[in-house]
């Protein structure tokens, strides 16, 4: 009954219906292409975002526990110091900032509530985030003390009043220094934690072929970076296992070689 009506349309109606429908065709056609460009757009972003964060947390993963355990091994010389009611030359120890690069970190923060980044990373990176920002005001102390030390003159005598005060408070910096640089030393031990943790839902979200093309870009740049073959060996064993046998052997040659041609190309 429909068909048998549809025909008996006119021909003027018949065209003005086709001319609907395939602008109705064209628009529905636009919309799909503009949401598949914009979904692949925000593929690309949240590919280039995970990334830059991975290269950024695999520095503190990897580089955090060698610092924190230097400053454990200094905070059990000082303590000894401090003990013996001696002194050392703490007030050398400087922290510039920024001491570390963590921008990435805060730009993914400030996609969330995106399809970038969920709830659940974002949250991570701001418990991240505090514990840096932690790390840098334990440093900010040690520096404040280190800077309080009263340098003795050779002048005064051992008895001295003067003497006394300036070595009392000499002590009394150091040992507030001292208790800075312990909770420097926990700070870097939680972000090296909590980077790690971190890690794990990035590579997830990266996908295994995507995270071993960054992590052997990393080494890399470990091996560009002049760093010694045999402490980049120690990180490899240590964060990388799965490069050990064999293939950072192959990324050491191919770095060498294309140094060896960019090298020969300038002469």
């Amino acid at each position: 009954m429909f068909i048998r009506k549809l025909f008996q349309i006119s021909d003027k109606v018949k065209w003005l219906l086709l001319e609907l429908l395939v602008v109705f065709v064209g628009v529905y056609m636009a919309f799909l292409f503009q949401r598949y460009a914009e979904g692949q757009k925000l593929k690309d972003e949240k590919e280039k975002v995970l990334i830059s964060l991975k290269k950024e947390l695999e520095e503190f993963r990897t580089n955090f526990p060698g610092f924190a355990s230097y400053q454990r091994g200094k905070l059990v010389e000082w303590d000894s110091l401090l003990d013996a009611g001696e002194l050392t030359d703490y007030y050398n120890w400087r922290y510039l900032e920024p001491q570390y690069n963590f921008k990435v970190i805060e730009y993914a923060m400030n996609k969330e509530g995106t399809e970038i980044i969920s709830f659940e990373l974002y949250e991570a990176l701001s418990k991240l985030h505090s514990r840096i920002r932690q790390l840098e005001h334990a440093e900010r102390l040690m520096t404040n003390f280190g800077q309080r030390y009263n340098l003795v003159p050779s002048s005064l005598a051992e008895n001295d009043p003067q003497r006394k005060i300036l070595e009392a408070e000499n002590r009394f910096a150091f040992y507030r220094f001292i208790g800075a640089a312990r909770l420097r030393a926990g700070k870097l031990e939680n972000v090296a934690e909590l980077a790690e943790d971190i890690l794990k839902v990035v590579n997830e979200d990266l996908g295994p072929e995507k995270t071993r093309e960054v992590e052997i870009s990393l080494l890399k740049n470990y091996i560009r970076a002049g760093l010694d073959v045999n402490f980049i060996r120690t990180i490899v064993d240590e964060y990388f296992p799965q490069y050990a046998q064999g293939t950072f052997d192959e990324v050491l040659k191919e770095v060498e070689q294309q140094e060896s041609r960019a090298k020969d190309s300038t002469q």
